[in-house]
């Protein structure tokens, strides 16, 4: 089974805004840069992946062991437009870049627990959000991150006709997007 990812990284710079009131702009920076470097080393030391794909708005972002598709659109339009550029054949796994404590061993977890028939989806911890999707590419639907995403996506499951299943693995679901999120994560962020 060939698996490519997908991850979407806004610049640093603008990375993090709902932190402005705990992390000055360059700790904001670093930290998101942080985030996306383990997130990637996890997946590379997972050997899950054929490709990684990042999926940003900054042109000069390039990290050893990944390709860079650059576009200025909106979230859920840039990852459509990643998807079709690199026509992946088999497996699309989307996973955002803010999971500090993610190891090789849960994204391992997460393609053993892979079905086929399926959309196999990761909530947030609180079942707002969506984390990551995995899923055949021949399934054809439309793309909902952001607010409230998680029910979005079932709604939109449900008008295709596909079935889902969530997937509960902790380190997957635990994101970073608030103050009290940075509380209880920063412990996983190297450096």
């Amino acid at each position: 089974m060939g698996i490519s990812a997908f991850i979407p990284v806004k610049k640093f710079s603008d990375s993090k805004l709902r932190l402005t009131s705990i992390l000055n702009p360059e700790e904001r920076e670093q930290l998101a840069s942080k985030m996306v470097n383990q997130t990637i080393d996890a997946l590379k030391d997972s050997n899950i992946c054929n490709s990684i794909t990042l999926v940003t708005n900054d042109p000069n972002l390039h990290i050893d062991g990944t390709e860079t598709f650059v576009t200025k659109s909106l979230l859920n339009d840039c990852l459509a437009e990643a998807i079709l550029f690199c026509k992946p054949k088999d497996i699309i796994l989307i996973m955002h870049a803010d999971l500090p404590a993610i190891k090789k061993f849960d994204l391992q977890k997460l393609k053993d627990c892979f079905n086929n028939d399926v959309i196999n989806i990761v909530s947030d911890a609180k079942e707002k959000g969506t984390n990551c999707l995995m899923f055949h590419s021949s399934m054809s639907f439309e793309l909902k991150f952001g607010l409230n995403s998680f029910q979005l996506f079932l709604d939109e499951f449900s008008s295709k006709n596909y079935k889902h299943q969530n997937i509960m693995i902790n380190a997957l679901k635990d994101d970073l997007d608030s103050e009290e999120d940075y509380f209880k994560l920063i412990k996983y962020v190297k450096g």
